[in-house]
């Protein structure tokens, strides 16, 4: 009984890896669809070029925002809510954008 019970991870030893998915990978993919949607809804400003430069220019604090909330955020479940919210606006966003 106690080795069947050893084989199930407990709740406390899933935590930091489930963390460093949501900062890690999770985190970057939701930077790289936020720069893809930022385009289509950033003014292209003067020199036309302000909805190609914004996106790249903010990468690395959006990229720091969303890893840093995922960091210091006490509950995963809020984190991984408010990440997949932020996912789906952009998805659907981005499916406007090229289908719509």
């Amino acid at each position: 009984m106690a080795a069947a019970n050893s084989s199930v991870p407990e709740p406390g030893r899933l935590q930091p890896w489930l963390r460093a998915l949501l900062a890690g990978p999770c985190a970057l993919g939701l930077t790289v669809l936020i720069i893809a949607v930022m385009p289509f809804w950033v003014p292209k400003g003067s020199g036309g070029v302000d909805h190609i430069a914004f996106p790249l220019f903010f990468m690395p604090a959006i990229w720091a925002v969303i890893f840093f909330y995922a960091l210091l955020d006490r509950s995963l479940g809020r984190i991984a809510i408010v990440m997949t919210v932020i996912a789906v606006i952009h998805l659907i966003a981005l499916r406007g954008f090229l289908f719509g």
